[in-house]
C-alpha cells in the first residue's frame, strides 16, 4: 500500500491528451506521408516518361520522308480532308461523338433534292464519314430486290491496293444499320469480297437522313482518287433517279482524300508494342501524324468498373474520388488542351519537354515530348503519354487503408474513453457519496478521514485527499468546540472561584496584611481571565492585524539580547542561555509581531521543560537567511510534528491549563507572514525538543554594520 501511494501514475488531464493526440494526429502524418511518396513516384514517372519519349523520337530520327507524303499546305477546294477525331466514334446517325481539335471542315454537295453535306474524319488505321442528305422521300431498299437501281443508296469510290477503281455500296431497308457491298468500278457483276469493319447506319431527320459510315484504311491503295456519291431514287416518276457526288465539275475528275495519319508512322508505333502507354506523332506544324491505340481497362480511374464491385472496391472508388492526387488535383481538361500545346511546341523548339495532364477520361497522366530530328533541324515531335492511375490507385488504396485504420483507432479510443468515462463517473459518484455521508444533516462530522480514492494519482485522487484533510481538520475543530464549554469552564471556574473567596476573606478580616494577600489573589484571578480571553482574542484578531502592520529594519541579534534579558527578569527561576556570533542580524520585520512571536515559542517552552534544565536560545546567521532556534530538556513529540502549528491543536494533557492550541498556530501566522517558515523538531538524542524559525536577511549596509559592531562591544555576547 505504501509503494502504491507513492506511485501515482499521470494527471487525468495527461491522459486524455494522449489519447486526444493519437486520435488526430496518427492519420494526419499517415496523410503526409503518403503526398510525399506520391511525389516521388510521380517524379520519378515522369523522368522514366521523357526517356521513353527519347526512344520513341530515335526510332524515327532521319525519316524524313515519313513526314513529307502530306503536304505542308491544303487546298481545301481541292482536297477533301478527313480530320483526326478525339476519343471513339459509335455509328448511330449522330454527330454527338464528333470531336476534333480543330473546326470541322463541313462541305456542301448538291442544291436540289438529294443534296448532302459531308463531314470525313478519322481515328486510327479507321476513315469516318458522316453525310446528312436533304431528301423529301427517302426510298428504302425491298429485300427481295436485288437491283440497286430501286433504292436510296450511298457510293464510296476510291483506289484499292492493287490500282483498281473499287467502290462500297451501303443500302437501308430501313434505318438503322447497313447492308454493304463491293463491287470493281465498271464491273457491277463482280461482287468482291467484304472489307472487314467497313460498317454504316442510317438516321432519319426532319429533312431527310443522317447517313454515319466508317471504312478500315487498309482497304485504300492510293488516297488520289475518293469520292462519295447519294442516289436518290425518285418515286414518281418510276425508274427516274438523281446522283449528288463529290467530284469536282471541273479542272479535275476526283478530289484527293487528305488523311493526317500516316500508315507507315502507325505501322511503326505499333511495332513497339506499349501497353497502357499512348505514342503519338506530330510533324513540324503540329498534326498528328500517328498514334497508337490506348486499351481501355475494365475500370476507369474513378473506379467505375463494368463488372459487378464488391464493398471494398466501391470504397476504393469513392476515395479515388477523394483523393485524385495531389500533384494533379488543380488541374482541369481545360489545362490539358493548352499544356499539351505547350510541349509541343516545346519539343518543336528543340527542348524535351514534360508534364501533368488529364486524359479524356479524366484519368492522371504525365505527357512528355521529345524532338525527332534529320541533319539541321526538327522533323517532328514524339509524344509518350501514359496514365498514372496505376500509381494513384495504390496511393488511394493506402488512403483506404488509413482510413479504416483510423476508424478502427477512433472506434477503439470510442469504446475505451466511454468506458474511462464510466469508470471515472463512479469514481467521482463514489466520492461524493462517502463525502456527503461524511456530515450529518445537523452538520455534524461522522468520519475524520476518507476511505476511497486517497491513494490515485490524478486529481480525483488530490480531491480525496484534499476532503480528506479538510475532515481531519473540521474533526479537530469539531472536538476543540465540543470540548471548549468544558474546557473554559474550568479554566474559568479556577480564578473565579479564587476571586470569590479571595473578595470573601478580605471582606471577613480586618487584618491588614491579611487584606493584602487576599487582594492580590483576587488580582491574580483576574489577570488568568484576562488571559484566558486574550489567548482566545490574539488568533481571531492576529491575521487582520498583520495586513495593515509595516515592517522596518531590525536587528535581530539587539532584539534577542533585550529580549532574553526581560525573560531573565519576569521569569527569575528559570535560567534562558543566548548563543550567538556578534554579526548584525539585520532583517525587515514587525517587532512588536516578532516579540509576540518569541512569547509563544517561549511559552512553550517553559510548560514542557524540565525545572532542572535551562532553556536555549541560538541565533545563526547565513548569507541570505537567519534562524532562531527554542530548544528545552523534556518529553519529545509524536506522531506528525507539523500539525502542532494548525490551530486548534493542542498536545498538552488535560492537566495543562489556559491553552487552546492557538499559541503555535500565532507563531506560523507570524513567520508565513515575514516570508519565513518554522518548524518543530525532536532533539538527536531524544532529551527534548527545538522550534527553528527561519527569516530572510535584509540587505545590510556597510554603516548600519559599523554601528551594530560599536554596539555588541558594550553588550555581553551571551547568556
Amino acid at each position: 500500500m505504501r509503494i502504491r501511494s507513492r506511485i501515482r501514475g499521470p494527471k487525468l488531464r495527461t491522459k486524455l491528451l494522449l489519447l486526444t493526440a493519437i486520435l488526430l494526429f496518427a492519420p494526419f502524418l499517415f496523410y503526409t506521408l503518403l503526398v510525399e511518396v506520391e511525389t516521388l513516384l510521380v517524379d520519378a514517372q515522369m523522368n522514366n516518361q521523357i526517356s521513353l519519349a527519347k526512344s520513341v523520337a530515335i526510332l524515327f530520327n532521319n525519316q524524313k520522308s515519313l513526314f513529307e507524303d502530306l503536304p505542308t499546305e491544303i487546298d481545301e477546294s481541292k482536297d477533301l480532308i478527313a480530320q483526326p477525331l478525339v476519343g471513339s466514334v459509335l455509328l448511330d446517325g449522330k454527330a454527338l461523338d464528333w470531336k476534333v481539335t480543330e473546326d470541322v471542315v463541313s462541305r456542301k454537295f448538291g442544291s436540289e433534292d438529294g443534296s448532302f453535306t459531308l463531314r470525313l474524319g478519322e481515328s486510327i488505321n479507321q476513315l469516318h464519314g458522316f453525310v446528312e442528305v436533304e431528301d423529301a422521300d427517302f426510298v428504302p431498299r425491298d429485300p427481295t430486290i436485288i437491283s440497286l437501281g430501286s433504292s436510296d443508296h450511298l457510293r464510296v469510290e476510291y483506289l484499292n491496293r492493287h490500282g483498281e477503281q473499287e467502290e462500297i455500296v451501303f443500302t437501308f431497308s430501313r434505318p438503322g444499320v447497313a447492308s454493304a457491298d463491293t463491287y470493281l468500278a465498271n464491273k457491277q457483276g463482280d461482287d468482291l469480297v467484304l472489307y472487314a469493319e467497313v460498317g454504316a447506319f442510317l438516321a432519319e431527320t426532319p429533312t431527310g437522313v443522317n447517313i454515319e459510315f466508317t471504312i478500315p484504311m487498309e482497304v485504300f491503295g492510293s488516297l488520289e482518287i475518293f469520292a462519295v456519291t447519294y442516289v436518290d431514287i425518285d418515286v414518281d416518276p418510276i425508274e427516274s433517279s438523281h446522283r449528288t457526288t463529290t467530284q469536282p465539275t471541273v479542272d479535275q475528275e476526283y478530289f484527293e482524300l487528305v488523311v493526317y495519319r500516316s500508315a507507315p508512322i502507325i505501322e511503326r508505333i505499333d511495332s513497339l508494342g506499349f501497353e497502357n502507354t499512348q505514342v503519338m506523332i506530330f510533324d513540324t506544324m503540329g498534326r498528328k501524324r500517328g498514334e497508337s491505340a490506348l486499351v481501355a481497362t475494365q475500370e476507369d480511374f474513378f473506379g467505375r468498373e463494368v463488372q459487378s464491385k464488391n464493398f471494398f472496391q466501391r470504397i476504393g472508388g469513392f476515395f479515388r474520388r477523394f483523393y485524385p492526387g495531389q500533384a494533379f488535383r488543380d488541374l482541369s481538361l481545360d489545362d490539358t488542351e493548352q499544356r499539351t500545346i505547350e510541349v509541343i511546341d516545346s519539343a518543336l523548339n528543340n527542348e524535351p519537354t514534360k508534364d501533368k495532364i488529364l486524359s479524356l477520361s479524366g484519368a492522371p497522366a504525365i505527357i512528355a515530348a521529345y524532338p525527332i530530328r534529320a541533319p539541321g533541324e526538327v522533323i517532328g515531335v514524339a509524344v509518350v503519354q501514359q496514365n498514372v492511375e496505376d500509381i494513384l490507385k495504390l496511393l488511394a488504396g493506402t488512403l483506404r487503408t488509413i482510413v479504416v485504420v483510423s476508424l478502427v483507432i477512433f472506434a477503439i479510443l470510442t469504446i475505451s474513453l466511454l468506458g474511462y468515462s464510466i469508470r471515472l463517473a463512479y469514481r467521482i459518484q463514489k466520492l461524493r457519496s462517502t463525502t456527503a455521508r461524511a456530515i450529518d444533516e445537523y452538520g455534524r462530522i461522522q468520519v475524520s478521514a476518507l476511505s476511497v480514492e486517497k491513494n490515485s494519482g490524478d486529481e480525483i485522487g488530490e480531491l480525496a485527499r484534499s476532503i480528506d484533510s479538510m475532515l481531519g481538520r473540521l474533526t479537530q475543530h469539531q472536538t476543540f468546540l465540543q470540548r471548549m464549554p468544558r474546557t473554559l469552564r474550568h479554566e474559568i471556574n479556577n480564578p473565579l472561584n479564587t476571586l470569590s473567596t479571595s473578595l470573601e476573606n478580605l471582606r471577613n478580616t480586618n487584618d491588614p496584611e491579611e487584606q493584602q494577600r487576599y487582594l492580590q489573589s483576587a488580582q491574580r484571578g483576574v489577570v488568568r481571565i484576562g488571559r484566558i480571553v486574550q489567548s482566545l482574542s490574539d488568533a481571531a484578531s492576529l491575521e487582520d492585524s498583520l495586513q495593515n502592520e509595516e515592517l522596518e529594519r531590525v536587528d535581530m541579534l539587539r532584539l534577542l539580547k533585550n529580549y532574553v534579558s526581560n525573560l531573565e527578569n519576569t521569569h527569575g527561576g528559570i535560567e534562558f542561555v543566548l548563543v550567538s556570533e556578534e554579526q548584525p542580524a539585520i532583517a525587515n520585520v514587525s517587532d512588536f509581531h516578532i516579540e509576540q512571536m518569541l512569547d509563544k515559542i517561549i511559552d512553550n517552552a517553559i510548560d514542557f521543560h524540565r525545572h532542572d534544565s535551562p532553556i536555549s536560545i541560538l541565533l545563526q546567521v547565513g548569507t541570505t537567511s537567519l534562524r532562531i532556534t527554542v530548544a528545552n530538556r523534556g518529553p519529545s513529540l509524536i506522531g506528525d510534528t507539523a500539525a502542532v502549528f494548525d490551530s486548534l491543536v493542542s498536545m498538552r494533557s488535560t492537566q495543562s491549563t489556559m491553552h487552546f492550541g492557538l499559541g503555535l498556530y500565532v507563531v506560523r501566522v507570524i513567520v508565513e507572514y515575514h516570508r519565513g517558515s518554522v518548524q518543530a523538531i525532536n532533539l538527536e538524542d531524544g532529551s527534548g525538543v527545538a522550534i527553528t524559525v527561519d527569516l530572510p536577511l535584509a540587505t545590510v549596509t556597510s554603516e548600519e554594520s559599523s554601528v551594530a559592531s560599536d554596539s555588541t562591544t558594550d553588550e555581553p555576547a551571551s547568556h
